[in-house]
């Protein structure tokens, strides 16, 4: 699998955006997932992507609070890139790493389905389906 992004959690995406900014990183316009109740966007440095997220309403759950809450600002997950979603889960899976949101279509992506994976030795890995 090739890698498409990390994840970086924050808790003001313009604040955190301005900041790579600096360090010369281009980015797209954010997309907002009210399913998920996140607010995203992509940016880009010497081939390297990264996808922040912070929350869209406070007031609701969101996927990245305790990673915020209890971090900061911090990266949470590496991205990869799969022409062959379920296939890839069942190999992960038999190599021990456990589906804890299922495959879902993603604003971020265009509908494109995403599945995140845990594994205790790793921690958080999203694949995002070609």
């Amino acid at each position: 699998m090739k890698i498409d992004h990390i994840g970086y959690a924050v808790k003001k995406i313009e604040q955190a955006q301005s900041a790579f900014e600096k360090l010369g990183f281009r980015f797209e316009q954010p997309v907002e997932d009210r399913d998920r109740n996140i607010k995203i966007v992509f940016g880009e440095k010497d081939g390297y992507r990264l996808e922040l997220v912070c929350p869209l309403d406070k007031k609701k759950p969101s996927p990245i609070d305790t990673y915020i809450s209890n971090l900061g600002p911090t990266p949470y997950h590496i991205c990869y890139q799969s022409e062959a979603l379920e296939e890839e889960v069942r190999s992960l899976e038999k190599q021990g790493f456990k589906v804890i949101i299922e495959p879902i279509g993603a604003a971020a992506f265009g509908g494109r389905r995403v599945v995140f994976l845990m594994n205790l030795g790793l921690g958080l890995i999203e694949i995002v389906e070609l």
